[in-house]
């Protein structure tokens, strides 16, 4: 089947041979097809759904007009002229010769000439302009392209992909971060047509979304959408069968550029003025007239809006209203976070370049590390069926279908809790003889102190630094309580080759036949691939007593710093609470050093700050200050 666009809606090609062809014609309300006539082509039209004016030139050379509705049917014959206008939306079903080029046109809404009308003829394409680096995204932005960060556990462009008709072509304009974005298409979206142009700059002076789409010109000589790869909208994309642009009200016009609408046209533009319109452009739109959009392009300073400056030179210009967020800053994404993500958010927020999605039935993982994603990969060969298998690994990212189950957070059951520890116990914790006290040294102390100067580098570190009241626990200050350590006591671990890494409850799924699969594994333990057994226990202690899951929602916690004193709250759950006393018992009973267990916890917690937003990471911090000095007491 081949689809056809046209101005007036779409034909779809069931057959084409040499004897006839046979289409399936819809026709959009309000819009009709050219006045036209056949010199050799003759067919016959069936309605199947509507009501059309239809026009008929009879055999006295004079234009009949019938209304016809569903179940009627006309025959053209050649070289009679004829003209459809659809009352409602209409399906025709037409049969005819195969002569399809003979096409004259006497009149056409569009200026359309006569025959084939070579642009319908190709697929429309969608144009994503994701070059720049996303510098108001700040550091969310620093490790990946901006179109990569994840909304409702999908990049921002899968939106934009999802809501595009599905036989359209997706050209990706890029630059930073290039190869990260190609190689996320070519997983979450196998099946849609990518063509990928990079362009030479993307960044500083003379870039911008002009400048990124005229390198893609050569590639959208048919009609196209183009939009900004930090817009996203809740609905689907009109096609590019018309001249639209994407709008949304505004009551500050003097931050965008604006449009003046009349009866649904887009009749005027200005370019961010106090006295502009109350329609914002939005970085969306659909190009029909291709060649006066290139044109119009080419004369202007090249920012993309000024090629719509002059809308007279359109055949039409249609305006569409949008629900739309701009992603393009760290306030408004973390704002959209807070409409899209109605379903379980798979991780917290971090900034340091690793993210979760799940597009349709894929589990992905990527990292701006390359050494990272080699390590999971080899790691995965390592801990076989305890773990999904992975369906693709690359530079920056790996994948796996979707395990049907639960997360052990929602399992909610503590008899299910102590079964998982005894399976990892049995399955997994085994040790070996193998020295690993200089790998815990470098994991436990050396990481510590450099994430502490990590965490202090984003802060006023005298702050920081001080002794503080913290939920009314005096503490001294956190290098003091990190000097007191008995670090060779701490790094006196339980070497183990099966270790998970980061084992909380979020990190694994448990199944309807009551198996366990283990999720976002560590690549390796202080850069090898053996581990310690504490780690493991420490990081489902730390999940324990702050329920991961409910982190994600920045409304279950608060952190308030005012020099001295530090207060802060976060939401937890009964029955962790209840689990919180199973757990320590299990540890010991399982001959297990639990204040071992408390102190790496509070190492985690101080590990973690630095890369999560402000607000969590001080959270973090000060927990792991008011556990230190708990223990130090």
């Amino acid at each position: 089947m081949k689809t056809i666009y046209k101005p007036w809606g779409k034909e779809e090609w069931l057959e084409l041979n040499d004897k006839y062809c046979y289409k399936r014609i819809y026709i959009n309300a309000g819009t009709k097809t050219s006045y036209q006539y056949h010199d050799k082509k003759l067919e016959t039209n069936y309605i199947i759904e509507g009501t059309a004016e239809i026009w008929l030139e009879n055999d006295e050379g004079i234009v009949e007009k019938k209304i016809m509705k569903a179940g009627d049917f006309f025959t053209v014959e050649p070289p009679k002229k004829h003209r459809v206008i659809a009352i409602t939306d209409i399906i025709l079903q037409e049969v005819s010769t195969p002569e399809v080029d003979d096409v004259i046109r006497i009149s056409d809404d569009s200026g359309r000439g006569s025959g084939k009308i070579e642009h319908e003829h190709m697929k429309p394409a969608l144009c994503i302009l994701a070059a720049g680096i996303g510098s108001r995204l700040e550091n969310f932005s620093e490790h990946i392209n901006k179109g990569l960060l994840p909304l409702d556990n999908k990049a921002i462009i899968s939106h934009l992909i999802d809501k595009t008709p599905e036989d359209y072509d997706i050209v990706m304009v890029l630059g930073y971060k290039s190869e990260m974005v190609k190689e996320y298409c070519g997983v979450a979206h196998p099946d849609r047509n990518f063509i990928y142009v990079t362009v030479d700059k993307y960044e500083g002076k003379g870039t911008g979304p002009g400048y990124s789409i005229s390198q893609a010109k050569k590639y959208l000589q048919r009609p196209f959408i183009w939009v900004t790869a930090d817009t996203v909208v809740t609905d689907d994309l009109p096609a590019a069968d018309y001249n639209w642009i994407g709008l949304y009200p505004t009551s500050i016009p003097e931050l965008y550029s604006t449009a003046n609408i009349k009866n649904g046209d887009v009749v005027d533009f200005k370019n961010k003025s106090k006295d502009g319109y109350d329609y914002a452009f939005i970085g969306l739109a659909g190009v029909y007239d291709y060649k006066v959009f290139w044109k119009e392009l080419d004369i202007t300073d090249g920012e993309i809006v000024s090629a719509y400056y002059d809308v007279s030179k359109y055949l039409s210009f249609k305006s569409k209203t949008f629900d739309w967020y701009d992603v393009g800053t760290v306030d408004n994404y973390f704002r959209a976070k807070k409409v899209f993500e109605k379903s379980v958010d798979y991780s917290i927020p971090k900034t340091s370049g690793e993210f979760l999605y799940r597009v349709e039935d894929n589990f992905i993982k990527l990292s701006s590390d390359e050494s990272f994603i080699e390590g999971r990969t080899k790691r995965a060969s390592e801990l076989g069926g305890l773990i999904p298998t992975l369906d693709y690994s690359g530079k920056n990212l790996y994948s796996y279908k979707w395990i049907e189950g639960i997360t052990l957070y929602d399992c909610n059951d503590i008899d299910v809790w102590i079964e998982f520890l005894n399976f990892m116990k049995d399955k997994m914790w085994k040790p070996i003889n193998v020295g690993i006290k200089k790998d815990c040294l470098k994991f436990y102390k050396d990481k510590t102190l450099d994430r502490l100067e990590m965490f202090l580098s984003k802060r006023e570190s005298d702050k920081y630094l001080k002794e503080h009241s913290v939920n009314g626990i005096k503490t001294e200050s956190i290098k003091k309580l990190l000097d007191s350590f008995k670090w060779d006591s701490i790094c006196d671990g339980i070497p183990t080759k099966l270790f998970h890494g980061d084992l909380q409850f979020d990190n694994v799924i448990y199944t309807e036949d009551k198996d366990f699969y283990l999720l976002d594994w560590r690549q390796d333990f202080a850069g090898k691939d053996i581990g310690d057994v504490y780690y493991d226990l420490s990081k489902m202690y730390g999940g324990i007593l702050m329920s991961y899951k409910l982190m994600k929602d920045s409304s279950n916690f608060s952190c308030y710093v005012d020099e001295e004193m530090v207060t802060y709250d976060y939401k937890s759950e009964s029955k962790l609470d209840e689990f919180k006393v199973v757990y320590e018992k299990w540890v010991v009973d399982n001959g297990y050093d639990l204040d071992k267990v408390k102190t790496i916890t509070s190492l985690i917690f101080l590990n973690m700050a630095p890369l999560h937003e402000k607000e969590f990471g001080d959270l973090l911090f000060f927990k792991s200050k008011q556990m230190l000095q708990e223990l130090n007491d």
